[in-house]
This record gives structure tokens, sequence and C-alpha cells, in this order.
């Protein structure tokens, strides 16, 4: 569960990239969630993007059926789209459910939306390369011992302490950030930002919460994609949510077995609600967790010692 931007206080969190950061909870059932949340909810002189907002308990005020409720399912993140048919009929199915539940669908449109990914690997790249650079083995975190010269432990300090993942954003960032690129890249990056959040508030005029896929295929087993490329794409549902400092939530909605037949892998169906709405945000996502129990269908992964 994320909840809005500066809900939860992010002090003692090793920065990433500022303006995306946020902190929430994992949990068995949104039940635990919202225990969890509003434990953690609440201003924090600590730290400065923290907002200064009455908080309402959330676990009081869960609900168990959807009448009323306005479903805004997104026109350009269409099930036709995906690829896997056992994918999709999973997330129609879900649709539906919603339906069975007492929801009214509403169709929406998010027209920006399809600008999240090379927005996000924009701006997050740009903040982790200035965030990071504090950690030159000098004050922050790790020294590799024996340089021969400070740039020598510069160098084999930040090459130890960063995996290939966090190198690639740094290098990204720092070229969307050096001379002549700033304008071209990170502030056009932060324009489409505002127009992805402008567009989500446009949506959410016609609905009450916002339903999508959170991903478009299981998660893949480890090691089994290797290209940057194909990985991000799995973020494509959840990134423009995040660049709009939006509340969200992912529920079990099924499983599918994969064609090695292996154990069935689940999928998620994303929620997502306007700026403060975790009360009826968590109701909602509780609502069709409890009805469709889909959770409880989820056999637990056997852990085997290599």
């Amino acid at each position: 569960f994320k909840p809005t931007y500066g809900r939860i206080s992010r002090y003692g969190l090793i920065a990433f990239a500022s303006s995306l950061d946020q902190i929430g909870p994992f949990a068995r059932s949104v039940e635990d969630v919202a225990l969890a949340y509003d434990a953690m909810a609440g201003k924090d002189p600590m730290d400065a993007t923290s907002v200064d907002r009455a908080h309402e308990s959330t676990a009081t005020d869960l609900r168990l059926d959807l009448r009323g409720v306005r479903v805004g399912i997104v026109r350009e993140f269409a099930t036709s789209d995906i690829p896997d048919e056992a994918v999709r009929a999973v997330y129609e199915a879900a649709y539906a459910e919603l339906v069975d539940l007492g929801a009214e669908l509403v169709e929406v449109e998010l027209p920006t939306a399809k600008y999240g990914l090379s927005t996000y690997y924009l701006i997050a790249p740009a903040e982790c390369s200035s965030n990071l650079a504090r950690f030159d083995g000098v004050r922050y975190g790790l020294r590799v011992p024996d340089a021969t010269d400070i740039g020598d432990m510069y160098e084999r300090t930040r090459d130890a302490g960063f995996g290939a993942e966090v190198k690639r954003r740094i290098l990204i960032g720092t070229y969307a950030l050096s001379s002549g690129y700033y304008d071209a890249y990170y502030l056009q990056a932060q324009k489409a930002r505002t127009l992805i959040a402008a567009d989500y508030a446009r949506a959410f005029e016609r609905c009450d919460v916002i339903v999508s896929p959170a991903a478009s295929s299981p998660a893949f087993a480890f090691n089994a994609k290797s290209d940057p490329y194909s990985m991000y794409l799995m973020d494509y549902y959840t990134i423009p949510v995040s660049l709009a400092g939006l509340p969200s939530l992912s529920v079990p909605c099924g499983a599918i077995t994969p064609s090695d037949g292996t154990r069935p892998m689940p999928l998620g169906l994303q929620f997502a609600g306007p700026l403060f709405s975790e009360r009826p945000l968590l109701g909602i996502a509780h609502a069709y967790e409890r009805a469709t129990l889909h959770a409880a269908k989820i056999s637990p992964v056997e852990v085997v010692n290599a």
C-alpha cells in the first residue's frame, strides 16, 4: 500500500528520489494494511515533506460491498492490449466481480499515462544521481580500504557499494542533469508529470476509485529477464499513480499457471484514489478482497535451501 505522498514520515529513509520516495506497508490483508497505516500516518517535524493534516482511522471503516461505488476503468489501460490471453482473462473476470459486488464501472481517460515510464525514468534517475552522490566513502556508508589516493577510493567505493541497476540509474540521471540537457530532459519530465496529475484529477471527477491491472504478467523467475527495458515495462500501470502522488494498493485478483506447469502465479488488481482518500480507498479494496478471497487461494511459496 502506497499512501498519498507526504502522509507517512520518511525520516530515517535513505533518499533515492526525493519527490517519489514513500513508505507503506506490505501485509497479508487489506485490514492489516489499514492497521499499520493508521499507526504510521501523521505529521513528523523531522520530515519537511510530511503533511500536517488530520488523520482519520481507516481500519474502522472497512466496507463489505461496493454498492454505489463508481469504479473508473482507464481507456488507455485496456485489457485487450495485454498479449497473454490467460492474464487478460483474469483481469476481465476481476472487473466482472466488481460489478457483481454492486459497483458501477465508468470509463475514464488518462491520455498522458503513456508517458509515465519515460517521465519516471528521467525524474527518478536524476534525483537518484543527486541524492546518492553523498555515498563517496568519506562520511556516509561503505568505504573500500587500501585505496591508492582519494580518487581511487571514491571510484572503488562507489563501484563496490552500488549494484548494477543503481549504477545504471546514476549514469542516466547524471546525464539528464548535465549542462545543456537539464531543460531538455528533467524539466520536460516535470512538466509531463504535472499533466499526468491533472489527468487523474479530471478522471476522479467521474469516479470514486480507479482500478487497473497492477502488471501485464505475473512475477518472472529470478534472473529470467536481463534487459532493463523489459523489466521497466512491468511498471507501466503503477508508475503514473506514483508520479501523481496518489494513494494506491494492489490486491490479489487471481492467478495463472505457467506453461511449464509450475505453481500458479498470482496477479494483482491496482486500486487508486484521489489525494488523501486512504479511508474510502482501503474500504473499497477490503470489500473486493473479502468477497473474492483470491489471496486465500494462493498457495504459499516453498523456500528451498540451496
